[in-house]
């Protein structure tokens, strides 16, 4: 069983080399954006004390919807339920922030990623078409049961937004730190 938690500074050389391997249409840019912004909606699962996947998810209120940006996992921990832990990892962070839904999109090609997700109550709902990253994509929803959502206790901490903005603060203080002593 693998331990998930945030992302750190020491996983990130592994992340980039997982994206670089599974998506290579992901620029260095967004990747850039994930890691120093978006920090705190980067969930990784760990394994023998190394990366063996990991998680960027975005809250969207306004459609009840925890969006699964991109779901990875290293080769070398395929089969072994990674994959299916850092799922129901989004669930329970969907029920602590009290959204009532899970949306993700596959590309059609990625057939044992399309069979984890019907097999896990993923409901095929559309299709989408992104020509900059590989052609079709099938769209996934799942509706997560209320008793989850409502019990589930939703802090601040638990908050994706003011989590993302403590860390800007932490980053920019740093930064400025960093200048500081280098001077």
């Amino acid at each position: 069983m693998a331990s998930i938690g945030l992302s750190q500074p020491s996983d990130w050389v592994e992340m980039l080399e997982l994206v670089d391997r599974c998506f290579p249409y992901a620029t260095e840019d967004m990747m850039g954006w994930w890691l120093c912004y978006q920090r705190p909606l980067l969930h990784v699962a760990r394994l023998d004390g190394r990366v063996a996947g990991f998680v960027h998810v975005q809250a969207r209120p306004e459609s009840d919807t925890l969006w699964i940006n991109i779901l990875a996992v290293t080769e070398e921990f395929r089969h072994r339920g990674i994959a299916r832990q850092l799922l129901a990892h989004c669930e329970r962070l969907a029920a602590e922030w009290g959204l009532g839904r899970l949306g993700l999109q596959c590309h059609e090609a990625n057939a044992s990623a399309l069979r984890l997700y019907a097999l896990q109550g993923h409901a095929q709902v559309g299709e989408d078409f992104h020509a900059d990253a590989g052609g079709r994509y099938i769209v996934h929803d799942k509706a997560l049961p209320a008793s989850a959502i409502a019990a589930a206790v939703r802090t601040p901490a638990a908050d994706p937004r003011w989590r993302c903005i403590a860390h800007r603060l932490i980053y920019r203080a740093w930064t400025r730190r960093r200048a500081r002593t280098t001077r």
